[in-house]
């Protein structure tokens, strides 16, 4: 869950752009700093008739996943991962931990190096090492959900925002957020002051990759508002159950994506059990 709350920390803090007055150079620059995962895209597109179909138009799912490496896939595993829901009429709002451990039918992958990995049954977390589509397409094959867009969060770039939040020390698994108000209060030692605002906005874009869809300032600057607009008690955080192994707990697990994908807000029973089992 803390990497969602990072990336709505970082993407709240773009608004700062135009109220700092850092002009449209430093704009451009820290649009350019976002990197864009076209070959996601394009194997996602060449896979496109195995893939879940859209259920309710107008409700989005965002995989967010945070590395260590910044890597989009090869190099390692995701050291944690959320699937983002919003609702159609952008009133709710689901943050869903996919935990590294929860098995799923991986398909047979190109990865980024070169060759190739075969189908296998596997934890999420080890799809990763064949691009980030091969994990959206392993989510999507387990949960039927479609997934809209994907974000890759380079975790061990946040390390580096102590001086952006005014010297102290942040670590990557704590409280960004927290820090990142702390610092928006803290006058001239804080993000109110524009040479600290560019060098965090600088380290942050820096730190994200997206599909096409997400990779500007104004889409990921969209995405954020959705998210601050949501009423109070909007946002229902939840994680998808696991039993031993990693096997998906049910019914729990199935009742939770079965809600995910009918866009039903997540109050149900089977919901709240999900909750207890974690």
């Amino acid at each position: 869950m803390r990497t969602l709350l990072r990336w709505v920390a970082v993407s709240a803090g773009l608004a700062l752009v135009v109220t700092a007055g850092l002009g449209w150079a430093a704009y451009r620059k820290f649009s350019d700093n976002i990197r864009t995962d076209s070959a996601a895209e394009r194997v996602l597109a060449r896979y496109a008739a195995e893939r879940p179909p859209v259920l309710v138009p107008g409700a989005r799912n965002i995989l967010v996943m945070g590395t260590a490496d910044g890597a989009r896939g090869g190099d390692g595993e995701p050291e944690a991962a959320v699937l983002l829901h919003l609702s159609a009429d952008r009133r709710r709002a689901a943050a869903v931990g996919v935990p590294r451990e929860l098995m799923v039918a991986a398909p047979r992958c190109a990865r980024p190096g070169g060759g190739t990995t075969p189908a296998a049954y596997e934890p999420f977390g080890a799809a990763f090492r064949s691009g980030a589509a091969c994990s959206i397409r392993a989510f999507e094959r387990l949960s039927g959900i479609r997934i809209d867009h994907h974000l890759v969060v380079d975790v061990a770039g946040f390390q580096k925002i102590a001086g952006a939040v005014g010297g102290r020390a942040v670590d990557a698994r704590g409280d960004l957020p927290q820090a990142l108000a702390r610092g928006a209060r803290g006058g001239d030692g804080g993000l109110a002051h524009p040479a600290r605002l560019y060098g965090f906005l600088d380290t942050a874009t820096s730190s994200i990759t997206a599909d096409p869809g997400l990779s500007s300032l104004p889409a990921l600057y969209d995405l954020a508002g959705s998210l601050r607009r949501l009423p109070a008690g909007g946002l229902v955080l939840r994680t998808v159950p696991v039993a031993r192994h990693g096997v998906p707990r049910q019914p729990g697990a199935g009742e939770l994506f079965q809600a995910l994908r009918a866009d039903r807000p997540l109050s149900c029973a089977a919901c709240a059990r999900a909750a207890r089992q974690n």
